[in-house]
């Protein structure tokens, strides 16, 4: 994933995004012998410019994926698993898993999510304030009608 750029330019890297790993721990995680924690994951992928999915996974292989806690998958399975796309034991019927993966304002069985803008946000803050005033008046109209003083 680093192509041709030098332990020492990806040590600088990480330095500058708040992260120390030495040009020799780099160099043990690419052979294998270092652990990797998430904090790692997320700074490499981020000065690398990839999802950290692309740090976790093959690009291309014939044989099964092993992922720990699971019975091995085939490519295809793992990445949409990884992308949230579907459980990675095949449940494609299981809206709970969908739903619990994302937050509210990306639509479930969105295999491209855009990016969100605060724009984004802000109207879906106003769309729910305005549900909510109406939930409020609701409420209120009820208990107004139901003592006697309408």
């Amino acid at each position: 994933m680093r192509g041709n750029v030098t332990l020492r330019e990806l040590q600088q890297r990480l330095r500058g995004v708040g992260h120390e790993i030495s040009a020799s721990g780099i160099q043990k995680i690419e052979a294998g012998v270092r652990r990797v924690d998430v904090d790692d994951l997320v700074a490499l992928a981020v000065v690398l410019g990839v999802n950290p999915n692309a740090l976790l996974f093959p690009k291309s292989l014939d044989e099964p994926v092993a992922v720990t806690g699971a019975d091995p998958a085939d490519l295809v399975r793992v990445w949409e698993w990884a992308d949230g796309i579907t459980p990675i034991d095949g449940d494609v019927g299981s809206d709970g898993y969908v739903r619990g993966l994302r937050p509210d304002f990306i639509p479930a069985g969105n295999s491209k999510i855009g990016p969100v803008t605060f724009e984004d946000l802000n109207l879906r803050v106003d769309e729910l304030s305005a549900i909510i005033k109406t939930l409020v008046d609701q409420n209120a109209a009820k208990e107004q009608s139901g003592d006697g003083n309408d």
